[in-house]
């Protein structure tokens, strides 16, 4: 009898603590997606992938100013799968993607440089 005494509060002792262990909780929040680069707009063509593209039909943008349809002009201009506008303190990743435009805005707000990559 006075081993089952003993036993009875060490086996409760150990379950609980191996439950409390368990990282996983019904009320854990969802993690959150992750968001865009700070300085880096991005549009998709939403045509399939052609992994095309003509920067220098978009060279007319070089030295105009930036405006809200500017990217999308670039992107059909040039014929791109998908176009990037990038700011001076833009965080990029540096992989080519053949069928990527990246239009480059300086600090004014102008267009600086339109190429592939």
């Amino acid at each position: 009898m006075h081993w089952t005494a003993l036993t009875a509060p060490l086996t409760l002792g150990s379950l609980l603590t191996l439950s409390a262990c368990n990282g996983l909780s019904a009320t854990a929040p969802a993690p959150a997606a992750a968001a865009p680069p700070p300085g880096v707009t991005q549009i998709d063509s939403g045509q399939p992938p052609r992994n095309q593209c003509r920067a220098d039909a978009a060279q007319f943008l070089v030295g105009s100013a930036w405006g809200a349809d500017t990217l999308a002009q670039a992107l059909a201009a040039a014929g791109a799968d998908r176009a990037r506008m990038l700011r001076p303190d833009s965080m990029v990743t540096k992989e080519y993607m053949a069928g990527r435009l990246n239009v480059v805005v300086d600090a004014a707000g102008r267009v600086v440089r339109v190429n592939c990559g």
